[in-house]
């Protein structure tokens, strides 16, 4: 049975609510947590885990990081579309030579992107400080427009579950609407239910930064 739209935006809402009852001193995020029955999901297996990419409806806050790495009309679309930072062609090996200027740069950054000209360089010099946090970089024509990559990343989360049958992602912001927040939450559940997994699920929970936990109803 779905879940429905009004109880996930019940959710949300009591969320908000319970988690600015302290006077607290930044914008929260809002995160989803869901939890999957042990005995019927085998997480020892590959296939059960999620490491996937999903581009959710509404643009997330902060703005996720974005860095470009190219040379020429790729690098001044990059910036123009958003990116964060380029990293030249040039600056690679510069980078990639030193242990802790490239792990700084992969853990400074939630997304690469690259010109396909570039990825041979990238490869050899960062890709394992890339690779290892799920960070490589997807390559991009001189054509392709940076304008549309940027704008989805600024709405992907990554979905991620390890050694426990349960994942974590942000879904929303107190900037966002209640709707907003809940569309993006039925987006990932869908994607669930696109896995097949639907029903193996236990517990899906919706909470602020600092605020308690609100279970979502059938």
């Amino acid at each position: 049975m779905p879940i429905r739209a009004d109880n996930i935006q019940a959710a949300v809402t009591e969320a908000r609510t319970k988690g600015t009852e302290r006077h607290i001193k930044f914008d929260q995020s809002f995160d989803l947590a869901v939890n999957f029955r042990k005995k019927e999901l085998d997480i020892s297996k590959p296939e059960n885990r999620f490491n996937q990419e999903l581009v959710l409806p509404n643009t997330l806050y902060p703005l996720p990081k974005i860095c470009a790495i190219g040379d020429g009309e790729f690098a001044e679309k990059a910036i123009a579309a958003g990116a964060e930072r380029v990293v030249s062609k040039e600056d690679i090996p510069k980078v990639g030579e030193q242990k802790k200027d490239r792990k700084t740069l992969a853990k400074s950054y939630d997304y690469f992107i690259a010109a396909v000209d570039a990825m041979p360089l990238v490869g050899r010099y960062l890709g394992q400080a890339l690779g290892s946090r799920g960070k490589m970089p997807r390559p991009f024509p001189p054509q392709a427009d940076l304008n549309v990559i940027v704008s989805q990343y600024h709405r992907t989360v990554r979905i991620r579950m390890r050694n426990t049958p349960t994942f974590h992602v942000k879904v929303g912001h107190e900037k966002m609407s209640d709707r907003e927040i809940a569309d993006n939450i039925a987006a990932v559940l869908n994607f669930i239910e696109s896995k097949g997994f639907k029903a193996r699920i236990s517990h899906i929970m919706v909470k602020t930064t600092m605020g308690p936990v609100v279970e979502i109803s059938a």
